[in-house]
């Protein structure tokens, strides 16, 4: 069978020549040859086309990737500067306009933002854009050759039930033949099952997806969630830190209604578990946010999204966080399109998130 991904043109091989082609493709990359990858792929030309992706190839990376993802914690650490990014959402466009804010010159070179900086992302890679796949193998990429720089958090989105849904099976589905679609997308589900969900920045930030718990009493509690696990419904702790949204003016927790799972939860337990967990800041994403951030309760929370125009009819702004060496933080803002006509937008549609451009407010008040 042809493995090839449809690129951005059609194919005017025939098949045997393109199965020939697969076997004397590309030998296992790493060192030199791994960066030249990722500069192909971070060519300009396919911010928002299809790279043309051999099955092997993506294999390869997934084994490789899924070697690290084993051997980090539930609860991953890292220091201070970093750049902490929210939901991508197959919007490789905003990935690549993400890193070039970050470009800096090196002995007289301008270097990309990837090369010079250190990354946390927050989850939510696949579902609804164009381009899941060139956001998830840019950024595997990335955690092979500099497995210490790039911390790739999970998302509600990295789960089975969910892309299968809304959008990163349809890719794949449209992008290869059948049988290797499936496996592809079995692979990076089971993939997904072993990454990190939550990760300690400069020891004092905590970064996840979704919010905070109440069942979060010690950042141990993180680290001794149990991997792999496919399912993020079998653990309570994970399925909040995943799924979880702050609301205004609630006291303590109540059902998540509108997500149909986890919980929204209130300022008072958000003191609870900065003051147990002794944080000074909580960063998540999960929630698209018109200006791309905003912060909750004394900025004691900060919700980040970097998908701009997340939705067609919703010019929203992306945004990035930047925490310099002192613990300073700052944003850095993406515009949304001068247009969003053609924009691709897959998987099953609903009104779960037509509230996202803000906070949600208590309807009863605190008692």
């Amino acid at each position: 069978s042809e493995r090839s991904a449809t690129g951005a043109t059609g194919a005017t091989t025939s098949p045997d020549e393109r199965k020939q082609r697969r076997r004397s493709g590309p030998k296992k990359r790493s060192g030199k040859g791994l960066w030249e990858f990722i500069k192909a792929m971070s060519s300009q030309r396919y911010w928002d086309e299809y790279f043309d992706y051999k099955f092997n190839d993506i294999v390869k990376t997934i084994t490789r990737v899924r070697e690290i993802f084993m051997q980090e914690k539930m609860l991953v650490e890292c220091g201070l500067p970093v750049v902490i990014m929210g939901d991508l959402h197959g919007q490789y466009y905003d990935l690549n306009r993400a890193f070039h804010k970050f470009n800096a010159t090196v002995d007289g070179k301008i270097k990309p933002g990837y090369m010079t900086h250190r990354f946390v992302f927050m989850g939510d890679y696949v579902d609804r854009g164009k381009n899941s796949l060139e956001v998830l193998m840019m950024l595997f990429c990335l955690k092979i050759q500099c497995p210490k720089s790039f911390f790739l958090l999970r998302g509600n989105h990295e789960a089975r039930a969910i892309n299968r849904v809304y959008g990163f099976q349809q890719e794949l589905q449209e992008r290869f033949d059948k049988s290797d679609a499936h496996e592809l997308f079995t692979k990076f589900n089971e993939l997904f099952s072993h990454m990190p969900i939550a990760c300690l920045v400069g020891q004092s930030i905590l970064c996840m997806h979704g919010g905070v718990s109440p069942l979060l009493t010690s950042l141990d509690d993180i680290r001794n969630i149990p991997k792999p696990m496919m399912d993020p419904n079998t653990n309570q702790l994970a399925c909040d830190l995943m799924w979880a949204d702050p609301m205004i003016g609630l006291k303590g927790h109540t059902p998540n209604m509108i997500r149909g799972v986890s919980i929204h939860f209130g300022e008072d337990l958000l003191d609870e578990v900065v003051q147990k967990c002794d944080l000074r800041l909580v960063v998540r994403g999960h929630q698209m946010m018109m200006n791309g951030f905003n912060f909750f309760h004394d900025k004691k929370l900060v919700t980040v999204f970097t998908a701009a125009s997340y939705y067609p009819v919703r010019p929203n702004h992306g945004a990035v966080m930047q925490v310099n060496k002192e613990g300073r933080v700052g944003f850095k803002i993406i515009a949304p399109p001068e247009s969003a006509d053609g924009k691709v937008f897959r998987g099953a549609h609903d009104d779960a998130n037509a509230y996202d451009t803000g906070y949600q407010r208590c309807t009863d008040p605190p008692k």
